[in-house]
């Protein structure tokens, strides 16, 4: 039978994807086999499916595993440097590679939300921040200075009338308030700082600071050190609150980590390629299936939802 070249609707696929989940746990059943070939044959749309999900499968087993999911951002070891095949190891491998690191930050945070959620919080000064989905921060106040680290996501900081500098530290980038509200943002590979009014200055690795204003959008690439400002509307900033997501000129892998936040589970994007198209637009973080469909979409790319728990963008 000639494949077709026709999308395999979203039913179907699920069907396929149930089909080999059974066939990968009992790979020696006859009777199983001969069902699923029952399946295949019975309609072409069913083969087209089969063949999609077969071709993620095997993408799943060839794809190398990103090492700043590591602890430490170390080297991984030797023996998981590639998907294991089969949907079940592979779907581990990924739960434990994203979750080993945020349960070492989160153990740290004196505040933390979990995916989807987010957190009013009064700091100690009395200073205002909202934590973002899938976040954590740890207050450091001192005599002399009020520090708090971000750990992991985003927050949005409302900073109260006080003598002493009011600092955010995320990984090597420090972001000074000079009487303002702002956003801060920690990914896997990337960070960024949006003003909504005041003013701030923010640094990275200790070099000189840039001071950004109401609307201004920093971005940094932490793999390149490449730093960017734009502009936009100061109301833009940190519009997550209201359960939406402003994209400018970011890489759809930076944006897959923030996704990854707002949905259990773990998306992998199979093209190097397409992992580093840019993307500009605003998404319903709702719905993240639809707002994920929408940003690859436009660059060819196509979602398939393999469990649940599995995203892999083709």
């Amino acid at each position: 039978m000639e494949h077709s070249d026709k999308p395999a609707d979203d039913a179907l696929l699920r069907e396929a994807s149930d089909w080999k989940l059974r066939l990968d746990e009992a790979p020696r059943d006859p009777a199983l086999r001969r069902a699923c070939a029952d399946w295949r044959a019975r309609d072409e749309r069913h083969e087209n499916a089969w063949r999609r999900v077969s071709e993620a499968w095997a993408l799943i087993g060839d794809l190398p595993v990103q090492r700043q999911r590591w602890p430490g951002h170390g080297e991984a070891p030797a023996s998981h440097r590639r998907w294991p095949r089969g949907a079940a190891l592979a779907l581990a491998a990924c739960l434990l590679l994203a979750l080993l690191p945020a349960a070492w930050r989160y153990w740290q945070a004196d505040y933390r939300t979990g995916v989807g959620q987010t957190l009013a919080v009064t700091l100690a000064d009395g200073s205002a921040v909202v934590l973002g989905a899938d976040s954590a921060l740890a207050e450091a106040f001192s005599d002399g200075e009020r520090r708090v680290r971000l750990l992991r996501g985003e927050a949005f900081f409302d900073v109260a009338a006080d003598p002493r500098p009011f600092l955010v530290v995320a990984g090597e980038v420090r972001a000074r308030d000079i009487g303002t509200a702002f956003s801060v943002r920690e990914d896997d590979g990337s960070y960024g700082v949006g003003v909504s009014h005041g003013e701030v200055a923010v640094s990275y690795r200790g070099g000189r600071a840039r001071h950004l204003m109401p609307g201004d959008q920093w971005a940094l690439d932490r793999a390149s050190g490449t730093a960017r400002v734009q502009r936009s509307a100061p109301d833009r900033v940190a519009v997550w609150r209201q359960g939406r997501l402003f994209v400018q000129d970011r890489t759809l892998a930076d944006l897959a980590d923030t996704l990854e936040r707002h949905a259990h589970g773990y998306i992998l994007i199979a093209d190097d390629a397409l992992a580093a198209r840019r993307v500009t637009g605003s998404y319903d973080l709702s719905d993240v299936d639809a707002a994920l469909a929408a940003m690859v979409q436009p660059h060819g790319g196509r979602v398939l939802r393999i469990t649940p728990l599995l995203r892999i963008v083709l």
